[in-house]
């Protein structure tokens, strides 16, 4: 297995079929995989370009759905491109397809709620929900507005309403906010997510970070725009581009769009030079293709906002001089167009003042309610624990129905496997399904992707 590594395999019956389970490795390019799959790479060469543009996408340790028939032969690949929208991979008549389609996931609101024990909100908080993902984001949104050495104390209360996607029984993709907050004493400190933003309970944004475009006025334009998943009319296909390219000159200059540091500096086969810089507040932002980077540039230096960082070029899978770039918040894509809204937008404008705050009070009632539940015991928060695998399907009549692909949204196909006790290898040791709840959980790598 040179290509992708089996972070876990279970194989379970499933229509005469087993399914593996992979995650995609940081580096690694779709032409690779096809390559150790034994897929003709023409499933990427006679994509049209904005298909070739998604495949660029794929994000490290992605969870990935390998279907096999009973001789071991391919029927079928899920290779997510976002929260929305995935790669398939199909063989029928004895040839191999590619088309992106929707992913099929369960949105449903969670909560919880806990008192902090220990010197760490982290580990608490890890250790009530089982999940590392959800400690570490609520740490996250509440490090603008507390000061955690000397603001939380044992008997502080911390409580959270949130949405979550779950896709196969796991969760999936980034979380939701609605509300979080913070008890300390008889204060209380909240930070809730209206439109995509976190503000206090005075309409405040709490998030310090800022950002500008990475290509200076007047040396660029737009060659093609963000976009998670939109169906297009004409070409009767799913498109996806999770970032910006800004066609350019080669040898541009291109800055760091943020104050950060180097967590990426190498050469890839598909994005060729790459540079991914972390920054406060989850966030993390690409740059891809580059001709060179900034002699001397490293993983962990330290970047400032408008600090130059390499050059436009035309490196990896690319058809012309660009910076394909990228911002993601939480390990989830957003429109790099919204780098000025971030910068320049502190406060609940005017005209949504009203909406925010009856977004507000619903949401501290509901809030209200949780705590007063848990203070009396009436409430115990719910850990991330799963006994059942469920396995995604696209087709089930791939080989013998003439027109299988109308009404693609309504074709995808769950089925559930009870899986008990069943064990399998996870580094050396033998573990159970549910107890590595938060191993399959998205790791903090893939948040910072």
């Amino acid at each position: 297995m040179k290509q992708i590594i089996l972070f876990f395999t279970i194989t379970i019956s499933l229509l005469s079929s087993s399914v593996e389970v992979v995650q995609w490795k940081d580096g690694w390019t779709f032409l690779e995989f096809l390559q150790r799959e034994g897929l003709p790479e023409s499933l990427y060469y006679n994509a049209d370009y904005a298909d070739r543009k998604a495949i660029e996408d794929i994000q490290a340790r992605s969870r990935c759905y390998v279907l096999r028939d009973v001789n071991g032969t391919l029927k079928q690949v899920l290779i997510p491109l976002s929260e929305e929208l995935q790669i398939h991979i199909y063989k029928r008549e004895g040839s191999y397809f590619l088309e992106n389609i929707p992913i099929e996931f369960e949105e449903l609101d969670k909560k919880f709620v806990a008192k902090i024990v220990g010197s760490s909100v982290y580990n608490d908080i890890k250790k009530i929900t089982n999940s590392s993902s959800l400690a570490s984001f609520f740490v996250k949104i509440l490090k603008d507005r507390v000061n955690f050495r000397q603001d939380i104390h044992k008997g502080s209360i911390v409580s959270m309403l949130y949405k979550r996607k779950y896709r196969l029984g796991y969760p999936f993709g980034g979380i939701d906010l609605k509300i979080a907050m913070l008890e300390t004493g008889n204060r209380k400190r909240y930070v809730i997510n209206f439109m995509s933003k976190n503000y206090n309970a005075k309409g405040e944004y709490v998030e310090k970070q800022t950002f500008i475009r990475p290509v200076k006025n007047g040396t660029y334009w737009v060659s093609s725009k963000f976009t998670k998943k939109r169906w297009h009319p004409i070409l009767k296909k799913y498109r996806a581009h999770l970032g910006i390219d800004y066609a350019a000159n080669r040898g541009t200059a291109i800055y760091s769009a943020g104050d950060g540091k180097i967590a990426f500096a190498y050469k890839t086969r598909g994005y060729g030079n790459l540079i991914k810089v972390k920054h406060k507040g989850g966030y993390l932002t690409l740059y891809a293709h580059l001709k060179n980077f900034r002699k001397g540039l490293k993983v962990g230096m330290k970047v400032k906002k408008g600090e130059y960082i390499g050059n436009v070029g035309t490196t990896g899978l690319s058809t012309g001089p660009h910076l394909h770039f990228g911002l993601y918040k939480d390990g989830i894509a957003k429109d790099p167009e919204t780098v000025v809204s971030i910068e320049t937008t502190n406060i609940v404008e005017n005209r949504n003042q009203i909406d925010f705050k009856e977004f507000r009070d619903a949401h501290k009632e509901q809030m209200g309610i949780l705590v007063k539940d848990f203070k009396s015991g009436r409430f115990i928060t719910e850990q991330y624990i799963y006994e059942k695998l469920v396995s995604e399907t696209t087709l089930t009549n791939i080989d013998g129905d003439d027109n299988p692909f109308e009404n693609r949204t309504n074709q995808v196909l769950l089925q559930e496997e009870q899986i008990e006790n069943m064990q399998y290898i996870f580094g050396n040791r033998k573990l159970r399904l549910y107890d590595v709840d938060d191993e399959l959980e998205l790791s903090e790598d893939y948040q910072l992707y």
